[in-house]
């Protein structure tokens, strides 16, 4: 995406938070709003964080990947934001759709997450450094937790047994681990080495 509109995106964002701040303020102060009240805070609420998450998806791309994780962000981020406000408007009947469409936003929103990382972290990769395959393996791990607790949301009564839950837990844990690290190496890079009287700073 080209600066304009990432520049347009920002104060958009910006815009929200205010707005949510604003509305958040007279909600307390304020409940004379009624059911109307909740619905408009939670709509700012959703559109924050789409904001946020559209945000981190664009920029210059600097592989196919790394397109293709900012497209896969943009669109569930815009797809999961429309679920979303049907839902809070909508008249809650209870039924079958609107299950489904809360499952479906659920989704949705986990994608748009696990996106927005792949595409940041993405931004950070290097041609021919070790950090490459850091890199790969932190997008791995995204893709396989957000694969993961996206099953929640999938299946109804889903309940795998201490096993899956353990398996997150580690593959969100090594996914952490790997976005400090490329986070780390990304701020300060490797050490500089002296070799035969000349300082030498290994690229990352």
């Amino acid at each position: 995406m080209r600066f304009p509109a990432r520049k347009l995106l920002l104060r958009s964002t910006i815009a929200l938070l205010s707005a949510t701040a604003v509305l958040a303020v007279i909600g307390v102060l304020w409940p004379g709003l009624g059911v109307a009240g909740p619905r408009l805070l939670a709509s700012t609420a959703g559109a924050d964080a789409a904001s946020i998450l559209a945000l981190c998806c664009t920029g210059a791309a600097v592989s196919v990947p790394h397109r293709a994780a900012q497209l896969a962000g943009i669109a569930s981020t815009c797809s999961g934001l429309v679920v979303g406000l049907y839902l809070i408007w909508s008249s809650p009947v209870g039924g079958s759709t609107e299950n489904g469409l809360l499952r479906a936003a659920a989704v949705l929103w986990i994608i748009a997450a696990a996106s927005a990382h792949a595409a940041l972290v993405l931004r950070w990769r290097r041609r021919g450094s070790p950090g490459r395959i850091l890199v790969a393996g932190t997008v791995l791990c995204t893709g396989a937790a957000a694969e993961l607790i996206a099953n929640y949301a999938l299946f109804p009564g889903f309940e795998p047994g201490n096993g899956y839950g353990r398996a997150l837990a580690v593959i969100l844990i090594l996914d952490a681990l790997g976005t400090i690290l490329i986070m780390l190496i990304r701020r300060f890079g490797q050490p500089r080495l002296q070799v035969s009287g000349f300082e030498v700073r290994s690229k990352t």
